[in-house]
């Protein structure tokens, strides 16, 4: 009477124990399988987080690039317009001082003929009138005149030469 109950309770015993190992070994592994995903999770979020970082500054420091090239470019358009700009007016003022420099050394060609041609003229008349007349023209007079004209074309000349005011 005894041993029959006996029998009968090891074996289940043994089937109940066998199923709690079987329960608790399962729990174990559903929790171990479950944390290993939350930290598949948390080092795919990381990458995806840093990934992200790379691309945000990589963009920020492009941005940067172009933005130092645009100043770069429009610099050096700047000082080349500028430098352009100088050499046209440059050669401008150049240009006007040679044209004002051949109109004067014309003017002061033309006056020196005409100068020369009166001096002739008068050196010619003065040479007719002593001819002519009964009485010789005295040397200094003669001397006299050709003196005042040639001074008076120094004058004119130098007047001409200088600065204006």
């Amino acid at each position: 009477i005894i041993i029959i109950p006996v029998i009968i309770i090891i074996p289940v015993f043994i089937i109940i124990i066998t199923i709690i190992i079987i329960i608790i070994i399962i729990v174990i592994v559903v929790i171990i399988i479950i944390f290993i995903i939350i930290i598949i999770i948390i080092i795919i979020n990381i990458i995806i987080i840093i990934i992200i970082v790379i691309i945000v500054i990589i963009i920020i420091i492009i941005i940067i690039i172009v933005v130092i090239i645009t100043i770069i470019i429009v610099i050096i358009i700047i000082i080349i317009i500028n430098i352009i700009i100088t050499i046209i007016i440059v050669i401008i003022i150049i240009s006007i001082n040679i044209i004002i420099i051949i109109i004067i050394v014309i003017i002061v060609i033309i006056i020196i003929i005409i100068i020369i041609t009166i001096v002739v003229i008068v050196v010619i008349i003065i040479i007719i009138k002593s001819t002519s007349s009964s009485l010789p023209l005295p040397a200094a007079a003669l001397g006299g005149a050709i003196t005042m004209t040639i001074t008076s074309a120094t004058v004119t000349i130098l007047c001409l030469l200088s600065p204006p005011p």
